[in-house]
Protein backbone atom coordinates (compact mmCIF):
# COMPACT_ATOMS: atom_id res chain seq x y z
CA UNK A 1 0.00 0.00 0.00
CA UNK A 2 1.52 3.31 -1.04
CA UNK A 3 0.56 6.91 -1.83
CA UNK A 4 -0.50 6.12 -5.40
CA UNK A 5 -2.70 3.21 -4.25
CA UNK A 6 -4.56 5.47 -1.81
CA UNK A 7 -4.87 8.28 -4.36
CA UNK A 8 -6.28 5.91 -6.98
CA UNK A 9 -8.62 4.28 -4.44
CA UNK A 10 -10.15 7.66 -3.53
CA UNK A 11 -10.30 8.93 -7.14
CA UNK A 12 -11.99 5.74 -8.33
CA UNK A 13 -14.65 6.21 -5.64
CA UNK A 14 -15.43 9.67 -7.02
CA UNK A 15 -13.67 11.80 -4.42
CA UNK A 16 -11.92 14.97 -5.62
CA UNK A 17 -8.30 14.30 -4.59
CA UNK A 18 -5.19 16.48 -4.83
CA UNK A 19 -1.54 16.28 -3.87
CA UNK A 20 -0.04 19.04 -1.72
CA UNK A 21 -0.03 22.39 -3.52
CA UNK A 22 -2.26 21.30 -6.41
CA UNK A 23 -5.64 22.75 -5.41
CA UNK A 24 -6.16 26.42 -6.23
CA UNK A 25 -8.92 28.81 -5.25
CA UNK A 26 -11.83 28.65 -2.87
CA UNK A 27 -13.49 25.49 -1.63
CA UNK A 28 -16.70 25.35 -3.69
CA UNK A 29 -17.09 21.56 -3.39
CA UNK A 30 -15.58 18.94 -1.05
CA UNK A 31 -12.03 17.85 -1.79
CA UNK A 32 -9.22 15.87 -0.20
CA UNK A 33 -5.52 16.71 -0.08
CA UNK A 34 -3.44 13.56 0.37
CA UNK A 35 0.01 13.79 1.87
CA UNK A 36 2.71 11.41 3.02
CA UNK A 37 3.52 12.17 6.67
CA UNK A 38 6.76 10.18 6.63
CA UNK A 39 7.96 6.79 7.77
CA UNK A 40 9.47 5.26 10.87
CA UNK A 41 11.59 2.13 11.06
CA UNK A 42 11.32 -0.12 14.07
CA UNK A 43 13.21 -3.39 14.13
CA UNK A 44 12.27 -5.07 10.87
CA UNK A 45 9.09 -3.08 10.15
CA UNK A 46 8.46 0.24 8.42
CA UNK A 47 5.39 2.29 9.30
CA UNK A 48 4.26 4.98 6.86
CA UNK A 49 1.64 7.59 7.73
CA UNK A 50 -0.69 9.13 5.18
CA UNK A 51 -2.80 12.14 6.09
CA UNK A 52 -6.06 13.03 4.37
CA UNK A 53 -6.89 16.72 4.71
CA UNK A 54 -10.63 16.99 4.14
CA UNK A 55 -11.97 20.36 2.96
CA UNK A 56 -15.65 21.27 2.88
CA UNK A 57 -17.45 24.42 1.67
CA UNK A 58 -18.10 27.01 4.37
CA UNK A 59 -21.83 27.26 3.60
CA UNK A 60 -22.41 23.50 3.89
CA UNK A 61 -21.05 22.77 7.37
CA UNK A 62 -24.18 20.89 8.47
CA UNK A 63 -23.29 18.00 6.14
CA UNK A 64 -19.53 17.95 6.87
CA UNK A 65 -19.85 15.08 9.39
CA UNK A 66 -21.62 12.90 6.81
CA UNK A 67 -18.84 13.56 4.32
CA UNK A 68 -16.17 12.65 6.87
CA UNK A 69 -17.99 9.41 7.65
CA UNK A 70 -18.24 8.61 3.94
CA UNK A 71 -14.48 9.03 3.49
CA UNK A 72 -13.77 6.89 6.58
CA UNK A 73 -16.09 4.12 5.38
CA UNK A 74 -14.48 4.10 1.96
CA UNK A 75 -10.96 4.09 3.39
CA UNK A 76 -11.94 1.20 5.66
CA UNK A 77 -12.04 -0.98 2.54
CA UNK A 78 -8.24 -0.82 2.59
CA UNK A 79 -8.09 -2.36 6.08
CA UNK A 80 -6.00 -4.24 7.27
CA UNK A 81 -3.33 -2.93 4.88
CA UNK A 82 -4.11 0.59 6.06
CA UNK A 83 -5.64 1.56 9.39
CA UNK A 84 -6.99 4.79 10.87
CA UNK A 85 -4.72 5.91 13.72
CA UNK A 86 -5.89 9.49 14.35
CA UNK A 87 -8.81 11.69 13.52
CA UNK A 88 -10.94 13.25 12.66
CA UNK A 89 -9.10 16.21 14.12
CA UNK A 90 -10.89 19.32 15.35
CA UNK A 91 -12.68 21.15 12.54
CA UNK A 92 -11.46 24.61 11.75
CA UNK A 93 -12.33 27.29 9.24
CA UNK A 94 -9.57 27.87 6.70
CA UNK A 95 -10.15 31.48 5.62
CA UNK A 96 -7.72 31.14 2.71
CA UNK A 97 -9.97 28.65 0.91
CA UNK A 98 -13.26 29.60 2.58
CA UNK A 99 -13.83 26.05 3.75
CA UNK A 100 -13.74 23.87 6.83
CA UNK A 101 -10.91 21.41 7.28
CA UNK A 102 -10.25 18.31 9.34
CA UNK A 103 -7.79 15.47 8.91
CA UNK A 104 -7.65 11.69 9.10
CA UNK A 105 -4.33 9.91 9.60
CA UNK A 106 -3.80 6.37 8.34
CA UNK A 107 -0.81 4.11 8.76
CA UNK A 108 0.44 0.98 7.10
CA UNK A 109 3.17 -1.36 8.22
CA UNK A 110 5.30 -3.55 6.03
CA UNK A 111 8.48 -5.54 6.31
CA UNK A 112 11.41 -3.16 6.05
CA UNK A 113 14.18 -3.57 3.51
CA UNK A 114 16.41 -1.72 5.98
CA UNK A 115 17.88 -3.25 9.15
CA UNK A 116 17.83 -6.74 7.68
CA UNK A 117 20.60 -9.31 7.70
CA UNK A 118 21.55 -10.16 4.15
CA UNK A 119 21.42 -13.85 3.45
CA UNK A 120 23.99 -15.20 1.05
Amino acid sequence: MNYQDIYTHLKTAGFDVYSLGQHRGECVSPYIVLRNNGSTDALSMTGTEYELLLYYPVKQYSSFEDHIESVKQHMNRLFPALRLVDGPSAHYLDDDVKGYMTSLIYENFKLSKINQIERT
